[in-house]
C-alpha cells in the first residue's frame, strides 16, 4: 500500500513538472492526500503490536 502511495505522489510530481492543467494537478494532490490520511488512520488504529521482543 505504501508503494502505491509513493507511486501516486511521484505521478503527481510528474504532472506538476510537465505543466499539466491545474485541475489535474489539484485532483491528483487531493486524491493522494486522502490516501495518505486513510493509510495513517489505518496504521494508527490497527491492532498490530509494535513492541520489540527479543
Amino acid at each position: 500500500m505504501d508503494t502505491l502511495i509513493f507511486g501516486g505522489l511521484l505521478a503527481t510530481m510528474i504532472a506538476m513538472c510537465r505543466d499539466s492543467s491545474r485541475t489535474i494537478v489539484l485532483a491528483a494532490w487531493w486524491v493522494m492526500l486522502l490516501a495518505v490520511i486513510l493509510l495513517m488512520a489505518h496504521h494508527i488504529t490497527s491492532s498490530l503490536a509494535l513492541t520489540l521482543s527479543y
